[in-house]
């Protein structure tokens, strides 16, 4: 059984792009210990950040595009310029797309699991243990394009996004720069975010200036 279980994450993996990526991110002592899984479908656009572990490394730990609930067979996306650091097990699902800019920070708890969504990190996004991405969804902490003031000034930087430990995100959702959720989270299915919401263990949802808690005292299993 042990042998077709390997056999049949052979044939998942695209072993060349696995190779490649653990041994351009990592030491050699680090990479042949093969913490990074890619699988098939990955598109490695852009390779030329840096990863950071804030955690012991362990074979498979870390799978990007692996097959999962995407609701979509498309390609997944690694475009990283800055850096990510990961303090454990990371999931992507096939179909992700995951952008950090030259400035740009991603940290990833542990237990982190994201299905076919984007992130966009130009800034600072974080994410706390244990937290669950459905489909469909963006969080990007830029605007990309600077709107000035009539002296130059730019009215609209990029704002980190920060996810405390615990926290689900339904699909279709869009979350922008600058909001923060506190632990122990829902945010409801297509709900767009541009305020934090600093109280924990709740349900959030509705869309900009009307998003709202819709319910409090809430506790969630995966």
């Amino acid at each position: 059984m042990a042998l077709s279980w390997y056999l049949s994450l052979f044939y998942k993996l695209n072993i060349v792009k696995t190779l490649y990526f653990n041994f351009k991110y990592l030491p050699f002592r680090q990479a042949i210990r093969m913490p990074f899984f890619i699988f098939r479908h990955t598109n490695l656009h852009t390779t030329s950040g840096r990863i950071v572990f804030d955690t012991p490394i362990r074979t498979g730990m870390v799978r990007i595009g692996m097959r999962g609930l995407e609701v979509q067979d498309v390609r997944s996306l690694w475009d990283v310029s800055g850096t990510v650091i990961i303090k454990g097990r990371v999931s992507m699902a096939r179909g992700c797309r995951i952008t950090v800019g030259k400035e740009g920070t991603l940290t990833l708890g542990d237990n982190f699991m994201l299905g076919d969504s984007s992130i966009v990190c130009m800034k600072e996004i974080t994410f706390g243990n244990d937290c669950l991405l459905s489909w469909h969804i963006l969080i990007m902490d830029s605007d990309f394009h600077p709107i000035m003031s009539a002296d130059g000034t730019v009215i609209n930087p990029p704002k980190a996004i920060r996810f405390g430990e615990h926290v689900w995100i339904g699909c279709q959702c869009t979350i922008l720069k600058g909001v923060n959720i506190a632990e122990n989270c829902v945010i409801a299915s297509n709900s767009t975010l541009t305020k934090s919401y600093n109280q924990p263990n709740c349900i959030i949802g509705g869309n900009g200036k009307d998003a709202t808690v819709l319910k409090e005292n809430i506790y969630w299993k995966s």
